[in-house]
């Protein structure tokens, strides 16, 4: 069983027609992943891969998005929860104390990355009691710019559109419908039906041919000896765990790349323009998530991700900010005709933030091999010269102005965030060469690190505003400072840090220990909200400063703000600190619960 979190009320569940973002869960092979609600509605599937089209897009146009709904005619409250150590999903629901229909969801997972099944596989069961069951699937193609064409089949249902198809294989009778096929079914006492969704098929083969019972069990060892290599035993075991699961399946593992989070478009204001298709790798989040498994001794998943980035890296001969998972997809930014989720227009795909420069996606690389290095994993010689590629480019390019972290759509700036990673990457690279013993042109480093550390002190930090701010010359503050003390650049208890701390506090902190990034222009309609991961940082911070206990008690706060199932999406409501807003679920805000967790288990424990 799974960490159970309670009954929920269906009532409660929506926002007008749309199921709130936190209200779903997640599966993933490691090729693509879904959305499953606590409804029993997969809303969003992208297959074969991450980038492809969708073919169940209701999360993004309620109205007429495609999606996957099964659920009891009979009124019911909702449990769902991960099978333990895995990303199988369970959703049942309960009548009268009494489970009266269970759904089991995954993706096929393989360890073989040249194997792949482009298959949703959910189980239906009525375990104690015969039950009514509803069932409404209906696919939409290119984001609904076709006509969806429905064939019979002996074996099920075919969707098509131009070279597009979905397959739908059971042993239920569904009914054609209106763009859709449906059916109200009676299953007896103790009795199961499978429906299993293909991606890409020409005819459909009975459902027993696809053998979900043995995938089933493919997929849950695949997950549980994975998740058993992992070595932390610490407080908060079970958000260590799920996070890192979340993150092991956002890696596409043909390449090695991995996507930022699984959906497009979910907007950070409701009915806002904030809405941006992260099913791409950024370098940064890919290093810190290296960064993340290193710690908790996953060294030979570690190894594998970052020799995956130094071969694409070498193929470019340069860092670029976006790539996409599989080099099929395009960058472009357009926008599609979807509704949006709770009307936020415009949905995207592609995304504009490939053409900027942001500077700190170099010394991610170089942070992520120093951690990896410090954990115990390999660095080989081959690695070191493609960091030493790596930092000839950055001790150009550091002094340039730049889009910073968040991609402003601004005119580019000289950032604070981007000169600290840029002098983080040198001096880790000073001190992991010469531990190693490798050769490397340290003199060089040595000065460029003491360039870049006068320059943060002299022109970053504003003595009329008594902090570190956004960019040089600037009164603004901006939350990325918080990461100055965890890069070693400056202690937490040095005057200037505690009064722009206090600053940022002050600023930009809710009362529920949650951030807002800014209160700058940054060239996009409405105001931003809370930015989980800087309340992860924050934790450390704390922890720095010797504020242990209330490290403690802001870090349980944040977990507690997780939803049922303990997966985050990338920002939550800054006023009212309860609703998931942004792309879910996020691979950045769940490194964040590793990195807090483990350094927090080692300030409690006196490490």
């Amino acid at each position: 069983m799974g960490t159970y979190r309670g009954l929920y009320d269906l009532h409660d569940a929506y926002r007008s027609d749309y199921l709130k973002i936190a209200n779903h869960g997640f599966i993933a092979n490691n090729r693509t992943a879904a959305l499953v609600g606590i409804d029993g509605t997969i809303d969003w599937a992208c297959l074969p891969n991450f980038n492809s089209n969708p073919v169940f897009d209701s999360i993004l146009d309620a109205r007429n998005g495609g999606y996957f709904k099964t659920s009891p005619v009979m009124e019911s409250n909702v449990n769902q929860y991960y099978e333990e150590s895995t990303n199988i999903l369970i959703t049942e629901f309960v009548n009268n104390n009494q489970v009266i229909l269970r759904l089991t969801d995954f993706l096929p997972t393989s360890s073989y990355s040249t194997i792949t099944f482009p298959e949703i596989h959910r189980l239906i069961e009525a375990p104690y009691s015969d039950v009514e069951v509803s069932i409404d699937i209906k696919s939409h193609f290119n984001f609904g710019s076709g006509k969806t064409k429905i064939t019979r089949d002996r074996n099920g249902y075919i969707f098509s559109c131009t070279d597009d198809t979905l397959g739908i294989s059971t042993n239920l009778k569904l009914k054609k419908g209106n763009g859709n096929v449906y059916s109200r079914i009676k299953l007896e006492k103790g009795s199961h039906e499978w429906i299993v969704i293909l991606s890409g098929v020409r005819q459909i083969g009975n459902v027993r041919q696809y053998e979900s019972y043995t995938r089933l069990e493919e997929t849950r060892n695949y997950w549980s000896a994975w998740a058993g290599k992992i070595n932390y035993s610490g407080l908060y075991y079970d958000h260590v765990i799920r996070s890192a699961l979340t993150l092991r399946g956002l890696f596409y593992d043909p390449t090695g790349m991995m996507v930022a989070a699984p959906t497009t478009s979910l907007p950070e204001i409701i009915g806002g323009e904030r809405n941006w298709d992260y099913r791409y790798t950024w370098i940064r989040d890919t290093a810190y998530v290296v960064e993340a498994l290193s710690l908790i001794g996953l060294k030979d998943v570690a190894t594998k991700f970052l020799y995956d980035i130094m071969s694409i890296v070498q193929k470019d001969k340069k860092v670029k900010t976006i790539y996409p998972v599989n080099g099929d997809s395009k960058l472009e930014e357009k926008i599609v005709n979807l509704s949006g989720y709770m009307d936020s227009i415009p949905v995207r795909i592609g995304n504009e933030a490939s053409e900027q420069l942001q500077i700190d996606q170099y010394g991610s690389i170089v942070n992520a091999v120093f951690r990896f290095h410090e954990a115990g994993g390999l660095v080989t010689t081959y690695l070191w010269d493609f960091l030493i590629e790596i930092l000839d480019t950055l001790k150009d390019i550091w002094k340039l102005p730049d889009s910073s972290i968040w991609e402003f759509r601004s005119e580019p700036k000289h950032y604070l965030y981007s000169k600290l990673i840029s002098w983080s990457a040198f001096n880790r690279a000073i001190k992991m060469g010469r531990e190693l013993g490798y050769s490397a042109p340290y003199r060089t480093w040595h000065k460029i690190r003491e360039e870049i550390k006068n320059e943060i002190m002299e022109k970053g930090y504003n003595p009329d505003v008594k902090a570190f701010t956004q960019y040089y010359g600037s009164d603004q503050m901006d939350a990325s400072v918080l990461r100055m003390p965890l890069t070693g650049i400056i202690s937490a208890k040095d005057p200037r840090f505690v009064s722009t701390l206090a600053r940022v506090e002050a600023e930009l902190k809710n009362p529920c220990g949650m951030f807002i990034r800014y209160h700058s222009d940054d060239g996009l309609k409405g105001h931003d909200n809370a930015f989980l991961l800087l309340s992860f940082w924050y934790v450390e911070d704390l922890i720095l400063s010797g504020r242990i206990m209330e490290a403690k008690e802001t870090f349980e706060n944040i977990l507690d703000h997780s939803n049922h199932l303990m997966l985050f999406s990338e920002e939550i409501n800054f006023n009212d600190c309860r609703e998931m807003l942004g792309n879910f679920p996020q691979a950045i805000t769940h490194l964040g619960v590793i990195r807090a967790a483990i350094k927090l288990d080692e300030a409690l424990r006196g490490k």
